[in-house]
């Protein structure tokens, strides 16, 4: 991997940036996009409860998204988010040449790339990225007052109206002026270039600060950045229905990276650059942090990881030279070869799809957006002049709902935007607490819940609803429940039985569809039969559910949430053994789910296995006091076998 080898080699640089289009060619499946071509749409609040001054701090983002949406929909947003990641890199690739070529850069590419795997999706971190790309691109190779100050206020502003992390510009400028400082004082230098340009640069970083001043709410924007970091967020993250997947946890690559940067500050014969290693430090703890920011560590480490690979491989190189002398020469070439061989092994499974389903994701490889996830095609519906206006949905839901039906959502997932009590009361709701409901009913007297199925609570919140007595069950499709105050203003409504059938039809066309491939991951997680397994085992439909979680585990046997809803639908239909044998495989694929445990303990006990049954027991115990609201949510001994009681489902004729 040295400069000196490998330099020449551009076929590495060229599959590595084949490889980070490839993983941003996908179906577009963040619910946040929706929120952001709503406000795009409307420019004003798009929540009911969300006060009237509010702060975008993406409003240009939001705009500029919209206007593309009306131009070329969700294919045109894909290719600008992979043209948007691709001069990402190759601006970083300008910056990292000083440090590395070849195969110090194919290598960082292909390591960036599967950080960022689970979190790229068209959205405006993929500007964050740029614009952070941008500043190191033109502070590295920019020593003209005119240029620095000509192209990166503008810069500045463009950043500060898209994303809310403009303050890394300044911060980034600041960097620079140090590093020109240290080094003009290590070299004892006298020279006029010097002593201006450090003056320069910290007169820049404190003018893009200024500069970010210039946006629609002057410093409210500053104060809501800080709102963002501080305030209570629902979180999203990867995909709607990660908890049903063991997902290969980042944890391990994150830890790799660094043990790979703090050997390049070991074996690195050259002073190290203040700028680069300052950023990598920074994101490397952030992102340990939260794996949520790995498309910012990406931007920032990627320079430092090249020089941190180029000093590695200089050092063995060295050591292989001294001990094998010529023979060594065969290390470059075989080298470059097992890199091909990498970034092929990463690229063919994302074009298949079978990363995607590995990983718990929603998206498939291509253009489009995934609109199954949502309540699509529900305009006779919420068009209905009955419909109730004030009507509670999920985060998950909330731009879509804004965007597509013009309605004012209840929440979405944007942070610093609802109270904690809001935020709070919501989340206990679906989860069966009555104080926590009676406080939401009594404050917003809402006449419906749209509840996105997928999300981790629904079936509970769904089965907690209904047993109140004044909800009816009004639309299922799979991923999507509406649920209406059983009035008599509503009974057209809820007496659909057209708007019923039709939402029935499509979970049955998902359902066979999805049987036709035969276990292949073309078309990637079936998102209405994961969010329907759980409903009807939510409503004692064991039976229909294991139908289901049968079908889930012979397309893909790697789905932790299939096999617990396999084993806990052949608990309740008493077929033990089998039981037993479907939760073994659901502990082993998810070791700390407390859910996995304690059905794997009753099964155990009504399959007489005592010493099984204790061993699961303990381990359930062990983990309930790690997680005190799963201790609640299920009691080992008791509650396994005691599902929701109610017949609101089997008023539909359910397939």
């Amino acid at each position: 991997m040295s400069k000196k080898s490998l330099g020449g080699s551009s076929l590495y640089v060229i599959l590595g940036l084949v490889f980070i289009a490839v993983i941003g060619l996908r179906t577009i499946s963040t619910p946040e996009i929706w929120t952001h071509l709503a406000l795009g749409q409307e420019n004003a609040p798009i929540s009911f409860i969300e006060s009237d001054s509010f702060v975008n701090t993406t409003w240009l983002y939001d705009n500029l998204t919209y206007k593309f949406w009306t131009i070329g929909g969700a294919p045109l947003l894909i290719i600008l988010n992979v043209i948007g990641l691709l001069l990402t890199f190759i601006l970083l690739l300008q910056v990292s040449k000083k440090w590395g070529e070849g195969l110090s850069q194919g290598f960082a590419l292909l390591i960036c790339g599967h950080l960022i795997f689970q979190t790229v999706d068209v959205g405006p971190q993929v500007s964050m990225m740029l614009f952070i790309a941008l500043f190191l691109y033109i502070l590295n190779s920019q020593k003209s007052p005119a240029i620095l100050f000509g192209t990166l206020i503008p810069l500045q502003i463009l950043w500060t109206n898209m994303h809310s992390s403009f303050l890394y510009g300044p911060i980034i400028a600041g960097l620079t002026a140090v590093q020109v400082a240290q080094n003009s004082k290590a070299s004892n230098s006298r020279k006029k270039n010097k002593a201006p340009q450090t003056g320069l640069l910290g007169i820049l970083a404190v003018s893009l600060l200024a500069a970010s001043l210039i946006n629609p709410y002057f410093l409210k924007m500053h104060v809501q950045v800080f709102a963002n970091i501080q305030s209570p967020l629902p979180a999203y993250w990867s995909s709607l229905f990660i908890e049903y997947f063991q997902i290969p946890a980042l944890k391990p690559l994150i830890l790799f990276t660094m043990v790979l940067g703090a050997c390049g500050l070991i074996t690195l014969k050259k002073k190290l650059p203040l700028v680069l290693t300052t950023l990598a430090i920074y994101s490397a703890f952030l992102v340990w942090t939260s794996p949520k920011t790995a498309m910012l560590f990406a931007a920032m480490a990627f320079p430092f990881i090249v020089l941190s690979l180029t000093s590695i491989s200089e050092y063995l190189q060295t050591s292989f030279d001294s001990l094998l002398g010529k023979k060594a020469k065969f290390i470059a070439p075989v080298t470059g070869a097992v890199l091909v061989l990498l970034l092929i092994a990463s690229i063919v499974p994302i074009v298949g799809n079978s990363a995607y389903v590995k990983t718990g994701s929603a998206s498939v490889f291509g253009l489009g957006a995934q609109d199954n996830l949502y309540p699509n095609d529900l305009e006779a519906l919420f068009n209905d002049p009955a419909f109730p206006e004030v009507a509670i949905n999920l985060a998950a839901d909330g731009g879509y709902l804004a965007f597509n039906y013009g309605r004012k959502c209840f929440i979405d997932y944007r942070p610093g935007t609802y109270s904690k009590e809001d935020l709070k009361n919501l989340s206990e709701t679906m989860l069966g607490n009555r104080k926590a409901y009676d406080e939401l009913f009594e404050k917003y007297r809402p006449e419906a819940f749209i509840i996105n199925t997928l999300t981790p609570t629904s079936a509970q919140g769904i089965a907690t609803l209904l047993n109140r007595g004044i909800w009816k069950l009004a639309y299922f499709d799979g991923t999507t429940a509406v649920l209406i105050q059983n009035k008599e203003k509503f009974a057209k409504i809820i007496n659909n039985t057209e708007l019923q059938q039709a939402g029935l039809a499509k979970l049955e066309e998902a359902r066979a569809t999805y049987a036709k491939l035969n276990g292949s991951s073309k078309l990637g997680n079936p998102a209405e039969l994961i969010g329907s397994g759980k409903i009807y085992l939510a409503f004692n439909r064991p039976q229909e559910a294991k139908a289901i979680f049968s079908m889930l585990v012979q397309g893909s046997g790697t789905i932790p949430g299939a096999w617990i809803g396999l084993g806990s639908c052949q608990l309740m239909l008493k077929e033990f053994d089998e039981a037993v044998a479907s939760l073994k495989i659901a502990t082993q694929q998810a070791p700390n789910s407390f859910l996995a445990w304690a059905n794997y303990a009753q099964a155990c006990k009504y399959a007489g296995l005592s010493d099984e049954y204790e061993v699961a027991v303990d381990k359930a115990k062990k983990l309930a006091e790690q997680n005190a609201k799963a201790a609640e949510k299920i009691k080992v001994e008791e509650e396994v076998l005691a599902p929701v009681k109610t017949k609101s489902l089997e008023e539909l004729s359910i397939p």
